[in-house]
This record gives structure tokens, sequence and C-alpha cells, in this order.
């Protein structure tokens, strides 16, 4: 570990040293932490690539984050990746989209959609701003410290209008995901969602975090951790 510092109110950037996860990684895709004495471990996106280092950011929400929080730099942390598949890229136009921690992956795609040359813009929506490694270019604030207030739905439908991408990259609440694919089925635009979940393994052998997604007339159960965390929005069977 060679960073771990809050960024916001339980907010917190990781940096950890590992060449082998730092030169497979892509975005899009998580590793899992061995989180002290705790039985499960927990899935944090990888937020950045940079020589032989990555970034991760997280939020407190229980024992196992709070123990996660406690590390110091120098000490080292038990963690297997990348996993999963990560977000497609091509020479298109897009529009990238995170929300709270979600804007971990988000700041990965940006640095390399900006290293390949390709033209996108995004948004970061938060409870209040915090600062990250990118700047977004429409930043939300609930509590109005950034320049455009309110929340992801009362400014996208304008942003898309706006932007005109041939794809949404996202990652965040179900919820917000759920309604972003929604608009973007209706605007006949391409949506790839990273979705979290339950990961007691990771690995794809417990099936603690399978989802249903729609597969010609039929539905599908898949893991999130192996068959995903990326999946195209429109097969999602939110809710």
């Amino acid at each position: 570990i060679l960073e771990n510092t809050e960024i916001s109110d339980k907010i917190y950037k990781m940096v950890l040293e590992s060449e082998i996860i730092a030169k497979n990684s892509l975005p899009g895709q998580f590793v899992s932490l061995k989180c002290g004495d705790l039985t499960l471990r927990r899935p944090l996106s990888i937020a950045r690539v940079k020589g032989n280092t990555f970034d991760l950011i997280y939020k407190i929400k229980g024992a196992g984050t709070e123990y996660l929080a406690s590390l110091k730099p120098g000490e080292t942390a038990d963690v297997f990746g990348p996993i999963g598949n990560g977000y497609t890229i091509e020479n298109k136009k897009y529009l990238l989209i995170g929300c709270g921690v979600g804007i971990a992956p988000i700041i990965f795609m940006e640095d390399v959609l900006k290293q390949k040359g390709i033209q996108y813009k995004s948004i970061g929506c938060f409870r209040s701003r915090y600062k990250t490694d990118n700047e977004q270019t429409y930043c939300i604030t609930e509590d109005g410290t950034s320049s455009i207030t309110g929340r992801l739905n009362d400014h996208f439908e304008l942003i898309i209008e706006e932007t005109n991408p041939d794809i949404i990259c996202m990652c965040g609440p179900n919820p917000a995901m759920q309604y972003v694919t929604e608009i973007a089925i209706k605007k006949n635009v391409r949506i790839e969602v990273a979705l979290e979940g339950d990961m007691a393994c990771g690995t794809g052998v417990c099936m603690g975090c399978v989802i249903k997604i729609k597969k010609g007339d039929a539905l599908e159960n898949v893991r999130i951790c192996q068959d995903g965390p990326v999946f195209n929005g429109e097969v999602i069977v939110w809710g």
C-alpha cells in the first residue's frame, strides 16, 4: 500500500503497487480484498492504473471497509484480480457516467480513452463534491458544491441531447443505472453498466452474485463476478 487517504466524508482512495494487477487491468474490472479476519472479501472497482500501481476508491459502509480504511502506507493487502470483463473500447463517441464511488471505473475509462484519442464526455454525480483524479465534464452535486445542482435525473436528458453519444458506460446505484438504461434505449444509444453485488468468493463458485438477464425470449442466470461486472444494460432484469 502506497497511499490510503480520506478524500471526502468516509470516502477513501487507496493506491497499491502490483505489477501483475496493474498491467493486466481494464476499465470496469475489479479486485477482491481480504478484510482482516472477516470471511467475506470486498470487491472494489479499479479506479486508475499508473505504471505498476493501481487506485481503488471506496466508502466506509461496515466492518470490512472500516478495516480497509485502517491500513497504512507500507503495509500489505491481500488482493487478487483483475476479475471479470471490462467496458468495450471502440473508436466511437462515449458518454461516461459515475455516481458516488461508482466514479472509480469511469476515471480509469477516461484515462484509457484519452490515451487512445477517443472522443468522450463524462458525468460525475455526488452528494457533495470531492476531488477525483479527473475532472468530469459535468459535475452534479445534491448540496450545490459544484456548478450543477441536483440529481442525475434532473439533468440527464439535456446532457444526452448535448453530447449525442454512440455508447454510454456507467457505474453507480442500480436505480440510477436502470433510469439511464431506459433513456438510452429510447434514444437508441448502446449502454454498458458495471454492476455491483454481494460477492463472497469473486470466482463464480459461491453463486452469491447471481442476477437474471434476458436472452431472447428467455431469462438466464449469470454471475456478476465472472460473467460481468460489465453487461449490456438492455439485457439486465432490474429490480
